[in-house]
């Protein structure tokens, strides 16, 4: 099966970056918070690499090229990664092709993967900071597509953002629980309650049915 997996939220967990907001000097209630600026900015490739984040940070902020690279330690470097999700990603990397699919910039990414030995886990890497257009924008999603006509599932925790664009496209939606209070406008295919419970889901159910 071509497995297609979010990032944040199914394989790892970003916390609020506005909790480091002192490194930088900013007021984490300032609206718009200056962070989510740069981010969005990389995110959507008006930026296309760290340098380029940094630099505008600091600008919008007033602090050190340091102090900026310390906040990107400390919030996209460092997130909650699950041992449980590593071995998830393993055990689904022997049996099925793996598409990391995100909103997300590439160099992050891979740092993260890298540093816990899942990097090779997948086959390829498609991020909203090279493709310049975030989800549900469907650019991403036909490049997530295999070239066959294998069956496709798209894993996220993210419903209504993320799975109902990858259903018209005709990937079966596997959803991973949160605790977000937006209720989902359609029933997923799938529910699991994390990353790490999805091999004995598609081993017992023999893999999610194409849609």
């Amino acid at each position: 099966m071509h497995l297609v997996l979010d990032y944040g939220g199914v394989i790892v967990q970003n916390g609020d970056e506005r909790e480091h907001a002192h490194l930088l000097g900013a007021d984490p209630e300032a609206d718009p918070y200056p962070g989510w600026i740069a981010y969005l900015a990389f995110r959507n490739g008006f930026v296309q690499t760290t340098d380029g984040y940094v630099d505008l940070l600091s600008t919008l902020t007033g602090a050190s090229e340091d102090a900026c690279l310390d906040y990107v330690e400390k919030t996209w470097l460092d997130p909650e990664f699950p041992a449980a999700n590593a071995d998830a990603l393993r055990t689904l990397a022997a049996e099925h092709t793996l598409v990391l699919f995100s909103n997300m910039a590439r160099p992050w990414v891979e740092t993260v993967l890298a540093e816990h030995g899942v990097r090779d886990c997948f086959d390829e890497l498609v991020v909203s900071s090279e493709i310049q257009r975030a989800k549900p924008h469907p650019r991403g999603y036909v490049e997530c597509l295999p070239e066959g006509d294998e069956p496709v599932a798209f894993v996220s925790d993210e419903y209504n953002e993320d799975l109902m664009m990858g259903e018209c496209l005709g990937m079966t939606s596997v959803w991973v629980e949160n605790e977000d209070d937006e209720t989902p406008y359609r029933e997923p295919d799938v529910q699991v309650p994390s990353l790490a419970a999805l091999p004995d889901a598609l081993a017992s159910n023999g893999g999610p049915v194409g849609r």
